[in-house]
C-alpha cells in the first residue's frame, strides 16, 4: 500500500516510491529504493523536502512493522523457495552422480531469493526456518544465502558482492553432501569420529567447487573458512583474526544465526533475541563489529 508520510518520519527499512520536490543526491538517486542504511534514512529527515511516498508492502510502516498482504508475501516465499530446492537437488543430485556445480546453475536461486529479499526478507526467513527433517540441507543453504543478502546490502556493498556473498551462502555446505544423512540428522551425542567427519566437511566442499572452473574466490574462501573464530579456535585450519577474511566472518554469523533460530531434527528453534544473546556471549568466536551490524540489519527488516 502507498502512504504519503512527512521527511521527519522516514526511517531506515522503509520502501520508498517517491520524493516530493526536485532534491537530489547521487547515492540516492532511484526513484524507488529500499532504505538499508541509517545514514540515508537521516539524508532525507534533514533534506529539507516535504513529503515522501512509502510502500508499506516492500518494507516497513511508520510503526516499524511490515505492512502488505502477509498470505499472498507467504504464499509468493513458498513458491520461490519450492523452486529453489528444486534447483537445488537437481543440481546437488547431479553432483552426487558424477557431475560438476558450477555457478551458472544456481544464479537462477540467487536470482529468486535476491528478488525475494527485496520484496518481503521477514516473510521470506520465516518460511525458510520451517525445515523438515529431510530438507535442513537444502533450506538452510537457501536460508543463508538470503540471510548474506541481507546483511551484505544493508552494509552497503555492490550489488556484484552481495550477488557473489549469495552464491557463497547457497553453496557454503556443498561438502556435507558426503557426509551419512544419519550423521547429519543424528538427535544424540556424535562420537569423535563423527565430529571428524562434520569438521571437515569446509575441506571437502572448496575441494569440490575449486574442480569448477570459474568459481569465484569469495565462494571458495566462504566455503572454506566459515567455521573459523576471531580467536583462532575454529575450524579446519584455526586461523589467526588476521586471517580470517571479512566474507568469512559475515558467513559466519549469517550460518549460526540460521542454525539456532531453524526448527531442527534435534532441537526447538531459538528466537531472534535468543539467538543473538547467545552469540554476543560467545566471546571469540564472532567479529563484534559486524555482529552489531547484524544485529541492527535484522532490526531493521523486522527479522523476530
Amino acid at each position: 500500500m502507498l502512504k504519503r508520510i512527512e521527511a521527519r518520519q522516514v526511517r531506515n527499512g522503509m520502501f520508498v516510491e517517491a520524493i516530493e520536490g526536485a532534491w537530489q543526491d547521487p547515492l540516492l538517486s532511484k526513484r524507488r529504493f529500499l532504505l538499508r542504511r541509517e545514514v540515508d534514512a537521516l539524508k532525507l529527515r534533514k533534506s529539507g523536502i516535504e513529503g515522501v511516498v512509502i510502500n508499506t508492502s516492500r518494507g516497513l510502516d511508520i510503526d516499524g512493522l511490515p505492512g502488505g498482504n502477509i498470505e499472498i508475501d507467504t504464499k509468493a516465499a513458498r513458491e520461490t523457495i519450492q523452486k529453489s530446492v528444486q534447483v537445488l537437488e537437481s543440481v546437488f543430485g547431479r553432483f552426487q552422480h558424477g557431475d560438476g556445480i558450477s555457478f551458472d546453475q544456481v544464479a537462477p536461486v540467487i536470482s529468486s531469493v535476491s528478488k525475494s529479499m527485496d520484496d518481503n526478507p521477514t516473510v521470506f526467513l520465516s518460511v525458510t526456518r520451517l525445515k523438515s527433517k529431510d530438507e535442513v540441507t537444502f533450506l538452510h543453504s537457501l536460508s543463508v544465502s538470503a540471510l548474506m543478502i541481507l546483511f551484505g546490502r544493508h552494509l552497503g556493498l555492490d550489488e556484484t558482492t552481495v550477488q557473489m556473498l549469495g552464491t557463497a551462502g547457497l553453496l557454503h555446505d556443498v561438502g556435507k553432501l558426503e557426509i551419512p544423512l544419519e550423521i547429519l540428522n543424528k538427535e544424540g551425542r556424535l562420537d569423535e569420529d563423527e565430529i571428524k567427519m562434520i569438521r571437515d566437511h569446509p575441506e571437502k566442499g572448496h575441494a569440490i567447487l575449486s574442480r569448477q572452473e570459474g568459481m569465484p574466490e569469495i565462494v571458495l574462501d566462504v566455503c572454506l573458512n566459515h567455521h573459523e573464530r576471531i580467536d583462532g579456535k575454529g575450524y579446519p585450519r584455526r586461523l589467526s583474526e588476521a586471517q580470517v577474511s571479512f566474507h568469512a566472518r559475515l558467513a559466519a554469523i549469517c550460518d549460526v544465526y540460521d542454525a539456532m533460530t531453524s526448527v531442527r531434527p534435534y532441537k526447538a528453534p531459538w528466537s531472534a533475541s535468543q539467538a543473538l544473546k547467545w552469540m554476543f556471549g560467545n566471546e571469540g568466536q564472532f567479529d563484534r563489529r559486524l555482529l552489531k551490524k547484524f544485529a541492527l540489519c535484522l532490526s531493521v527488516a523486522a527479522v523476530t
